[in-house]
C-alpha cells in the first residue's frame, strides 16, 4: 500500500492490523493507540504526520517500522520532517503581548497531568488572546476538544520534541462563540465547595456511584460510556477516577451532558455527570 504523511492511521490499520504495534513502539504517547476505545477516537482523525508530532518522532521513524509491513512511502520523507505550515492570519496578526506561553514539559516530566492548569490558564485568557502550550508532543485530544467548542488552534514545530500549540479565543462579533471546556455550560472544573453544591442537587437515591481507579485503560472510559445512556433526567453519575479523562470529555463533547470535575490530587479526581 502506498502511503504518505497525510495517510490516516485508520487506513494503515485497515491494511495491516500489526501496524498499530509498530507505531506504538515508536514513542510512549503513541502507546495510547493500543487501547481499543482510544484507537477508535484517534485513528480516523490522526494522520501519520500528526502522529509523528504527537510522539515527538520523525517521519523516517514511521517509514522504518512500516516498510517491513508492506507499506511504501510515495514521497521522500527525509526532507519533510520540518516543512513549516504557514501560520493562520489570526496568529500572524496577534501581538506578542496577546499570547500567554505555558511550558508544561517539566510538569509532565514530574509525572503530573497539566490539564487542570491548562484549563485554568485558558479560562483567564481574554477574548482575542491566545494561550501557547509548549510541549514535547502535540496534545491532539486537547486540540480536538477545544476546537469542538469554537476555539481556533495551530501548532508550530520548533524542533524534534518541541511543539508550540496556540489556542485562540475568537472575539465575539454578533453571535456568541462557545467558550472552552472549564468555562462553558457543559464542562466545569470546580473547587470542592462548588462541586458539593452540584452534588447536593441530587438525592442520594438518584446518584449512581462508581469507582474506576483500579481499572486498566480503557476500562474506565468503557464503564462510564456504558452507564451514561442509562441515566434518567433526574439521575447523576458520580465517578471516582485517578485522572481527568480527557478522551472521555472529547467523546461526549457536544452530547447532552453536564460534566463537573473536582481534582483533589494528581491521582484522585471526582466527576459528576448528568443529562441536560
Amino acid at each position: 500500500m502506498d502511503i504518505s504523511e497525510n495517510t490516516r492511521i485508520s487506513d494503515l490499520l485497515k491494511e495491516n492490523k500489526v501496524s498499530i504495534d509498530a507505531i506504538a513502539s515508536l514513542a510512549k504517547p503513541l502507546e495510547k493507540l493500543k487501547n481499543p476505545i482510544l484507537r477508535k477516537l484517534m485513528a480516523s482523525r490522526v494522520t501519520i504526520a500528526e502522529a509523528a508530532k504527537m510522539g515527538g518522532c520523525s517521519l523516517q521513524d514511521f517509514e522504518r517500522v512500516l516498510t517491513p509491513l508492506g507499506f511504501k512511502f510515495i514521497k521522500n520523507v527525509e526532507k519533510e520532517d520540518f516543512v513549516e505550515e504557514e501560520s493562520p492570519n489570526w496568529l500572524k496578526n496577534l501581538p506578542a503581548d496577546h499570547i500567554e506561553v505555558f511550558d508544561v514539559r517539566e510538569i509532565l516530566l514530574g509525572g503530573q497531568d497539566p490539564l487542570k492548569q491548562i484549563m485554568q490558564r485558558f479560562k483567564s485568557v481574554p477574548t482575542g488572546n491566545a494561550l501557547c502550550i509548549v510541549n514535547s508532543f502535540i496534545p491532539v485530544p486537547l486540540v480536538r476538544l477545544l476546537e469542538k467548542d469554537g476555539v481556533k488552534s495551530f501548532t508550530k514545530t520548533i524542533r524534534i520534541n518541541e511543539f508550540h500549540t496556540y489556542f485562540y479565543k475568537v472575539p465575539t462579533v454578533k453571535e456568541t462563540v462557545a467558550p472552552a471546556p472549564g468555562t462553558n455550560d457543559n464542562i466545569h472544573m470546580l473547587d470542592q465547595a462548588s462541586f458539593q453544591e452540584e452534588y447536593n442537587k441530587f438525592s442520594e437515591a438518584n446518584i449512581r456511584e462508581i469507582d474506576v481507579r483500579a481499572l486498566e485503560m480503557p476500562g474506565p472510559m468503557q464503564t462510564i460510556l456504558q452507564i451514561l445512556p442509562t441515566l434518567s433526567t433526574n439521575e447523576a453519575l458520580y465517578v471516582n477516577h485517578k485522572r481527568v479523562p480527557l478522551y472521555l470529555l472529547e467523546e461526549i463533547a457536544g452530547e447532552n451532558y453536564y460534566v463537573n470535575i473536582l481534582t483533589l490530587s494528581e491521582i484522585d479526581v471526582k466527576l459528576l455527570i448528568y443529562k441536560r
